[in-house]
């Protein structure tokens, strides 16, 4: 099994390299390092027509880059490389990962993210909304020492369909790694102006109600992850007046790798996130894993 971390012929995605190491050295899986090489010579600019020093001087770059990123994984994990030229580079990480039967396809954030903080960008939003494969987003500046290994999965949930389509993928993982499954469920609940009154107490019905769905539903899950070998370390219920304050009322470990499923409405065997989901993502602390929906 093999773990497929993209990094740029610039050097960007050196922190995908870091979580992709971490995990392979959690799972026993070997990494392929993938650099592509954006190849736009046939739009006929100056910088980017067909000009083969310039082709030669991104080439070499990625060469020293992959040279760099060999030394980043602990050394128990093998690592191969492969430095490409294509036209579209998420397009070419996915194929580079199909062709290597990889389990997983790591990539970095987007440069404006938040220090220590997940952010799409181009790459990464082509490849949450096409990929085929599970796509792991590691934090801006993410940095792992070599004896660093993955703590504790912690599953998002919020109805039986997302237990159902998550449960196989992030069991698998779990044994693989040898951690612990958490169960998260957020929320956000603005309670009404009035501090009495109808709305009040209606709120508090419809939040009671949605309570005992939430329990009912971690405790299904929690004995199909359970049924499966792994063990369930917590059950979350995060709810408060924003996603932010939701999220930080969970307690994160450095080790911790937050898993997403897709949203039913996606297409089958591709990653489609809901509208919540890129709320969450922006404001958690630690990578994320993204799944397809199966």
């Amino acid at each position: 099994m093999t773990v497929v971390a993209g990094v740029g012929p610039d050097g960007r995605g050196l922190h995908a390299v870091h979580l992709a190491g971490r995990i392979a050295a959690s799972t026993g899986e070997d990494l392929l390092l993938c650099c592509v090489v954006a190849d736009s010579w046939s739009r006929g600019s100056v910088m980017s027509g067909p000009d083969a020093d310039w082709r030669r001087h991104l080439e070499a770059m990625a060469s020293d880059v992959v040279g760099e990123a060999r030394g980043v994984p602990p050394p128990e994990v093998a690592v191969d490389a492969v430095i490409t030229t294509a036209r579209s580079v998420p397009r070419e990480l996915v194929a580079q990962a199909e062709r290597a039967e990889a389990t997983m396809l790591v990539v970095g954030s987007a440069r404006d993210a938040l220090m220590g903080h997940v952010a799409l960008g181009n790459i990464s939003t082509w490849l949450l909304h096409r990929a085929s494969l599970p796509v792991v987003l590691a934090p801006r500046s993410f940095w792992s020492e070599p004896t660093d290994r993955l703590e504790r999965l912690v599953l998002a949930v919020d109805s039986d369909e997302a237990v159902d389509a998550a449960l196989d993928a992030s069991t698998l993982l779990a044994r693989h790694a040898g951690v612990g499954v958490a169960l998260a469920t957020f929320g956000v609940r603005r309670l009404p102006a009035l501090p009495d009154g109808g709305g009040r107490r209606a709120d508090n019905a419809v939040y009671e109600a949605w309570r005992e769905n939430i329990d009912a539903m971690h405790a299904r899950a929690a004995s199909l992850v359970e049924a499966s070998g792994v063990t369930v370390t917590d059950r979350i219920v995060a709810v408060a007046d924003s996603w932010r304050g939701a999220v930080e009322k969970v307690h994160w470990l450095e080790g911790d790798l937050l898993v997403m499923t897709s949203s039913r409405e996606g297409p089958v065997r591709r990653i489609f996130l809901g509208s919540n989901a890129p709320r969450i993502m922006s404001q958690v602390p630690v990578p994320v894993l993204t799944l397809p929906r199966r």
